[in-house]
């Protein structure tokens, strides 16, 4: 006996559908996490871009030909890559490095005390504009061991954690429940988020100190994903726990 083919459509539906959450989050954040891409141009992208001129691989990637295309196609112009600060960040090519310099220094501060106080490690916060050369200012948020000396890490704007609040609103407005106890859930959420990346900051910097060729596997690999594991986590608490309670009297 053969089953139809709309038959074998609803068996499969019926066992995906305990995973339709999971495939949601994924989507929210791919989305967001392309959205952001085209609509933020930064200083590091300008350095990533020109170190790659300089080499024989000139080819940009696929997120930065997607911006300059959608950049042109809304009338906002090519993508400014002429600045060489580091802080530089621009939104759909309006400058908005000033508005995110001091949340930077606060993370770094923050970030200060935690290795200088809990950790008990003699650590210097140095925030310093270079203008030696008239083409390729340098302002520096930097936390190291021996001012300069030794090994630093710069802290820049995508430090902050500002990117994962903005995913983690994107996948809790999509998420279901009352629109306030979302709000609430999500300022309780970035409250987090926020602490975590401190306390991540704050390990990157000590391990460093003895070990600072474990700064990528620790920045680009280990708390990359962390970061997104722990966004899922507050995810799935606010579907499992929250979302159809009256959680806050």
């Amino acid at each position: 006996m053969r089953v139809k083919p709309n038959k074998r459509l609803f068996d499969l539906k019926r066992r995906l559908e305990p995973f339709r959450g999971v495939f949601l989050f994924i989507t929210i954040v791919l989305i967001a996490h392309i959205s952001w891409k085209i609509s933020f141009h930064t200083g590091i992208e300008n350095k990533e871009y020109s170190n790659r001129i300089l080499t024989k691989n000139s080819s940009s990637s696929v997120i930065a030909n997607i911006k300059g295309k959608v950049w042109r196609g809304i009338g906002v112009g090519d993508v400014d890559c002429q600045n060489k600060d580091c802080r530089y960040i621009s939104f759909f090519n309006n400058n908005v490095t000033t508005k995110f310099v001091p949340w930077t220094e606060k993370t770094a501060l923050a970030s200060f005390w935690v290795v200088n106080l809990v950790c008990r490690q003699p650590l210097s916060l140095l925030n310093y504009v270079d203008s030696s050369s008239d083409k390729n200012i340098e302002s520096r948020t930097l936390l190291s061991f021996d001012r300069l000396r030794g090994p630093a890490i710069n802290i820049i704007w995508g430090c902050t954690g500002v990117k994962q609040l903005y995913i983690l609103f994107l996948v809790i407005l999509f998420s279901r429940g009352i629109w306030w106890k979302r709000f609430i859930y999500f300022l309780m959420g970035s409250l987090v988020l926020l602490l975590f990346n401190v306390m991540r900051i704050s390990i990157i910097t000590l391990f460093i100190k003895s070990y600072p060729e474990s700064f990528e596997i620790l920045h680009d690999i280990l708390f990359k994903y962390l970061f997104y594991g722990l966004i899922f986590l507050l995810w799935l608490l606010w579907e499992e726990k929250f979302s159809g309670k009256n959680f806050i009297k």
